[in-house]
């Protein structure tokens, strides 16, 4: 029997192979995920966004498959249909053959991209959800020709691969496809609104701020995200989404995303790793828990910003920090380069582990990274 898992790790750190993807499909496979897909793009919210979009069109009765990442206890969470269980297994022996034919080891990324492709057109299904991986113009995911695509909004984060200013981070999301008919923006500013409009001049391009109908007045980021999900269903497949479905909707919980595991006192999981994802769950935070303390305990994978984090959360007034120890999580950043930055400016912190903010009885928070979300669930759930 087939060790999938092993298979997959196998093919860690190899996805390279963008230019060979495509040969994976005949032309009219191609033609199909082009015409049947939705990408979606972005700095944050991605996953949300997309898993909101498919909780709605399973609720609509539309055949649809769901493409995200990363997971956070099993690879088996990338790919979700609401039609058949999906057997991964099943696609191994077309992966080898492929990777043979080609003489090119595929990437774990890759591979998974690659099956849930397979799978969407086996079980011919009606939509395919697709979060795009890291940036746009040379992920993984661009091998289709998307003609609808979701921006959900443009941050910092991974400029090694994207560039040093938004409007290069920009460029590389809104290139996800060079044949996009609709394009469904979150939050844009005006200068970035120009750029898109030079850059896709015969795109439709609809922006959720120029639509008070769709815009929730709530500052709780879920119901911002919900509202996408909810005008791109509309402005994509003009579908109407009756209100009895968007409160189902609400009702949905993403893993990892804000996700509170414990009421009293609040006990709370979020994925946020770069700064413009932290400054959200802190608005979202103190709407929420206004003028309440919790202990913030951190981790962050190898290559953040941690400096731009630390200050931000530095800024904080009701807040203590644990930093979380070495080794407690896959690509994990040194702790010490976290604690000698808050020993510089002599500030008060605690060296910890996940442990101890599973038993902990105060008001807390785990964030920094979604390896380390995994982690705790793993350990813990």
């Amino acid at each position: 029997m087939i060790d999938f898992e092993q298979f997959l790790n196998d093919r860690i750190n190899n996805n390279k192979n963008l230019e060979n993807l495509a040969s994976f499909f005949t032309e009219d496979e191609l033609s199909y995920l082009s015409d049947k897909s939705i990408s979606i793009v972005g700095t944050n919210a991605k996953t949300s966004t997309a898993n909101y979009i498919y909780q709605a069109l399973s609720e609509l009765g539309i055949k649809t498959l769901l493409f995200t990442s990363p997971h956070l206890i099993s690879y088996d969470e990338r790919i979700q249909s609401n039609q058949q269980e999906i057997n991964h297994s099943h696609y191994v022996e077309q992966i080898n053959e492929f990777e043979e034919k080609k003489s090119i080891n595929l990437g774990y990324f890759e591979t998974l991209f690659l099956i849930a492709c397979r799978t969407f057109i086996d079980q011919k299904l009606d939509m395919f959800i697709v979060e795009a991986g890291i940036g746009g113009r040379l992920d993984t995911t661009s091998m289709i020709d998307y003609k609808n695509v979701i921006l959900t909004n443009i941050g910092y984060d991974h400029q090694e691969l994207l560039g040093e200013t938004l409007e290069d981070i920009l460029y590389e999301k809104i290139k996800i496809s060079n044949k996009i008919d609709n394009l469904v923006c979150g939050d844009i500013s005006s200068k970035h609104k120009e750029l898109i409009s030079k850059e896709l001049k015969d795109t439709s391009i609809s922006y959720i701020d120029q639509n008070n109908n769709f815009k929730s007045n709530e500052e709780d980021f879920r119901l911002k995200n919900i509202d996408l999900a909810i005008f791109s269903i509309n402005k994509i497949l003009g579908k109407e989404i009756k209100p009895e479905i968007i409160s189902k909707i609400k009702e949905y919980k993403v893993q990892g995303r804000f996700e509170i595991i414990n009421n009293n006192p609040p006990k709370i999981l979020d994925g946020a790793h770069n700064i413009s994802g932290f400054k959200t769950l802190f608005q979202n935070l103190d709407h929420l828990y206004k003028d309440i303390h919790f202990q913030v305990y951190l981790g962050l994978k190898e290559g953040k910003e941690y400096k731009k984090i630390l200050d931000f959360l530095l800024e904080k007034q009701n807040i203590s920090i644990n930093i979380i120890e070495e080794n407690s999580f896959y690509n994990q950043m040194s702790s010490k380069n976290l604690t000698s930055y808050l020993e510089e400016r002599k500030i008060n912190f605690e060296l910890s582990t996940i442990e101890k903010f599973h038993l902990s009885k105060e008001h807390c928070i785990l964030i920094g990274s979604l390896y380390l979300i995994g982690e705790y669930k793993k350990e813990f759930k």
